[in-house]
């Protein structure tokens, strides 16, 4: 049995869909994110910078700020307003247990999350 032989215009589109698809495949890897950290401290940075932009001040954080604690909602944040603003500041983390419902737990929660200035 006699197989077709392919003409010059099928060996030349074989042969440029060839090259598209290595190019495609070549670009695809040179724009992906390298799968380890460029430097030793990188990953560090990075987690560190994640952990600063998510820390509260409990003096000076506003309720959109203090919600964003774990077991913090509207009315508990603005408990702890309230509470600052009769008060006065908070020394230590753990002086904001003075607000009703909030106990060494929801604390232990905040991990280092929280901190007072």
């Amino acid at each position: 049995m006699k197989g077709k032989r392919a003409s010059r215009q099928e060996k030349n589109f074989l042969a440029v869909s060839l090259a598209a698809s290595v190019l495609i495949l070549a670009l695809a890897f040179l724009d992906t994110a390298p799968l380890w950290p460029v430097g030793e401290n990188a990953s560090t940075q990075a987690a560190s910078t994640l952990l600063d932009a998510a820390r509260v001040d409990l003096n000076t954080a506003d309720l959109e700020a203090l919600c964003t604690l774990p077991g913090i909602g509207e009315k508990k944040a603005q408990a702890i307003l309230d509470d600052r603003a009769a008060n006065g500041p908070y020394e230590r983390v753990e002086d904001v247990t003075r607000v009703k419902e909030i106990t060494q737990n929801t604390i232990m929660n905040w991990a280092q999350l929280a901190y007072v200035s």
